[in-house]
């Protein structure tokens, strides 16, 4: 398939940087070796920044990376160097979460609650299928937590207190900030919802499995799935909530909000598919890289719509904000591939970065149609099929 250009705009290489330098030496090399040591040395200067109190460094490199690819490698070097290193023999927690991308509707005005009345039960299944791998023990909290609480933990103090003789204290207190958030579902209609369990975990020197990113659900996921809507069910509401595998905490934010993005865009198509058929015939998908308003920082956004020559009013849409270290062809393979197991024979890939506003009224978010690509002129790049 065709690619889409990239909206964002990233800052020229600046001053010499440590972080950055360590990070364009592991992605400059094809040796996997040597990889390998470049990183091993960006995880060490990343921990020993953060145990001199250096928040900032980590700030400065994301803000002076000059693609995603620096950015993303840099940002995941950082994430793994959050976790602590054990001397022979010892024993630490570590805090996890368990991201729940929970699919919901049902009366207007109604409310899921905020916590689990019974996570014990979370505990015993996760422990039966060794989810968290060759974990000691562990425990979970019963709030469910949204995604705003996870990103205000700074990977820094993340860091700082899963390591030392006071570990166990410090990740106590960090644990009591991660509040309920309970769901509320606005006017009714199937919206999906991320929320996180987050828990502890004892994990020993000799562990040989710990959770990582990349990890694919195991076989508790669906009885988890069964377990959790029992927990959650009210009258008159629909509850679907999908456990993606834990994994770290510095991990877990970034992997649920990807997993609810995905899902969202599925159950968007389906029900926006619906409608466009039944009024119009078969729909156009146009998928378009917008370049944002934001002020600071690279910027972009994924808009995808459904129109059709025979329904002027047809503007079925959808969109994603593109991040500084998110795989563009990646999101777009995916959007794409979900349209075409959905039937959707006319995909178009447009084929320039497309302003945030529409030209002709500035007020109005640029949403593409059949009518603009043909008033425009604009040359549009049908997906390979």
């Amino acid at each position: 398939m065709n690619s889409l250009p990239d909206p964002r705009r990233y800052p020229p290489r600046g001053a010499p940087d440590r972080l950055l330098e360590l990070t364009r030496a592991a992605l400059n090399t094809g040796d996997p070796i040597a990889r390998s040591v470049h990183d091993d040395a960006l995880v060490s200067e990343l921990r020993a920044r953060w145990t001199d109190g250096d928040d900032r460094a980590l700030e400065q490199a994301l803000a002076a990376a000059t693609g995603p690819a620096e950015y993303a490698h840099l940002l995941a070097r950082a994430r793994d160097a959050t976790e602590p290193l054990l001397a022979a023999g010892e024993v630490a927690p570590r805090l996890f979460a368990l991201p729940l991308v929970i699919v919901a509707g049902g009366t207007a005005g109604r409310h899921l609650g905020g916590a689990l009345p019974d996570v014990a039960a979370v505990e015993s299944l996760l422990a039966e299928h060794s989810a968290l791998g060759d974990a000691q023990r562990f425990s979970i909290g019963n709030a469910l937590c949204g995604p705003g609480g996870l990103q205000a933990v700074g990977l820094g103090s993340l860091a700082r207190a899963q390591s030392g003789a006071e570990a166990a204290a410090r990740l106590a207190g960090m644990a009591d900030e991660f509040t309920p958030e309970p769901i509320d579902l606005g006017d009714g209609a199937e919206a999906v919802h991320l929320r996180f369990l987050v828990g502890a975990a004892w994990l020993s020197s000799e562990a040989r499995r710990w959770v990582r990113p990349g990890d694919a659900a195991g076989r508790w996921a669906t009885p988890l799935t069964h377990l959790l809507a029992r927990q959650l069910a009210q009258a008159d509401v629909t509850v679907l909530p999908l456990a993606r595998p834990p994994l770290p905490l510095a991990h877990a934010a970034a992997a649920g909000e990807s997993a609810a993005a995905d899902i969202g865009f599925q159950l968007f198509a389906g029900a926006a598919l619906r409608r466009a058929r039944a009024s119009a015939g078969e729909p156009t998908a146009i998928i378009a890289a917008h370049r944002t308003d934001r002020a600071q920082g690279p910027a972009g956004e994924l808009r995808v719509t459904l129109s059709s020559p025979f329904d002027a009013a047809l503007c079925e849409a959808w969109t994603r904000p593109i991040g500084a270290g998110d795989d563009l062809p990646s999101l777009t393979a995916t959007i794409d591939g979900f349209l075409q197991e959905c039937r959707v024979a006319d995909r178009v890939l447009v084929p320039e970065v497309m302003p945030d506003r529409h030209p002709a009224r500035p007020a109005e978010r640029l949403l593409l149609t059949v009518a603009d690509l043909e008033a425009d002129g604009a040359p549009a790049a049908p997906v390979a099929h």
